[in-house]
């Protein structure tokens, strides 16, 4: 079936496993009423790439990703998928083209791990559910992938919301489709979890060619997967490479008016914060970065040369940093930089 979406030509551009067309997303209510949300957008997505979705709370991140699976229509404009447009593409045809794996996993809280893994072959089996040789390969090898083969017999009530976030993965892996939809598929997983979740997904694109697009608030973790980001701003999709969008100053703009920032050189969030005793440092060099970092934390702006209220000096004994703190009034050493910054907060 792919390979005769491949070969149609609807107008669209060749070789693209996602395109958009002047869409614009949205609502309508029962009595026929419009509600847009974003748009109009056009752009495309080559196979096998890897594209975050940020934007902030409301923009129609969730409403953009559930409209480019067939999950609600647009308002105006076309989707297509693998060259097909995606109002002439039949649900069981869809459900070989795209799988979507969202936060929800209501109902199935009670099935056994194997249980609902299997359900991603629910295209190929029928409504008879019957699994063949084919079925139980793609099974085994989605639970490979992503580390669950352990849990297999499991009830989805005993596992952590990481191990239950991969068996969702595990199931749209399954379904053997070109194109992975997730919403927000590292929420409310701790720090490790996330990376371990984005690193499945990176391995799908890199071994299996999985086109996928996945919706993020954590914009540390995308740049650093991502092919390609798209950030949702006011009514406009920016897209690039995240290296680009930094160069660009895009992400500037998700920004404005919060007391948050994106720091360009750490690619890191960070307070904003008004800076204005200089103090400069000096000394050992690899405990430089992390000494700066506290002493902004304070209220301190860092620098390597000239002079400024007091200086830092970093001695390396013995493999131990020690932090010798310089000024008109004191030379003092310190031990940690908890020590250092807590006497500085007393003393300015």
């Amino acid at each position: 079936m792919l390979g005769e979406f491949s070969n149609m030509d609807n107008g669209t551009l060749k070789g693209h496993m996602i395109q958009l067309h002047n869409l614009e997303i949205g609502y309508r209510s029962a009595s026929g009423n419009v509600k847009a949300v974003f748009g109009p957008v056009n752009i495309a997505v080559n196979a096998a790439e890897m594209i975050g979705i940020i934007g902030r709370n409301g923009i129609g991140k969730s409403t953009l990703l559930r409209t480019i699976a067939g999950l609600q229509p647009q308002l105006h404009g076309k989707v297509f998928l693998d060259g097909v447009e995606n109002t002439k593409i039949q649900p069981n045809d869809m459900a070989k083209l795209v799988s979507y794996v969202s936060t929800e996993s209501a109902g199935m809280h009670f099935l056994r791990v194997n249980e609902l893994v299997a359900m991603g072959r629910f295209p190929y089996t029928g409504w008879l559910g019957r699994l063949d040789h084919t079925d139980l390969r793609f099974i085994k090898e989605a639970a490979e992938l992503t580390g669950i083969t352990p849990l297999m017999n499991k009830s989805m009530l005993e596992l952590s919301d990481g191990e239950r976030q991969k068996v969702m993965i595990a199931r749209a892996l399954a379904q053997d489709t070109p194109i992975i939809i997730l919403d927000e598929p590292t929420a409310f997983l701790d720090l490790p979890a996330r990376y371990d979740i984005m690193r499945i997904l990176n391995n799908s694109t890199l071994q299996y060619n999985k086109t996928i697009l996945f919706t993020t608030h954590d914009l540390a973790i995308a740049m650093d997967i991502a092919d390609k980001l798209w950030v949702m701003v006011q009514g406009t999709l920016h897209e690039g490479a995240p290296e680009d969008l930094l160069i660009k100053k895009v992400f500037r703009k998700l920004f404005l008016n919060s007391p948050v920032e994106f720091d360009i050189k750490t690619s890191a969030f960070r307070f904003r914060r008004d800076l204005k005793n200089v103090v400069l440092i000096r000394g050992e060099k690899k405990f430089r970065p992390l000494t700066k970092k506290a002493m902004e934390r304070i209220g301190f702006l860092p620098v390597d040369k000239g002079s400024g209220t007091f200086e830092i000096v970093i001695h390396n004994l013995k493999n131990s940093p020690v932090w010798q703190l310089i000024n008109d009034e004191t030379d003092r050493n310190f031990d940690s930089i908890y020590t250092l910054t807590s006497f500085l907060k007393k003393m300015y």
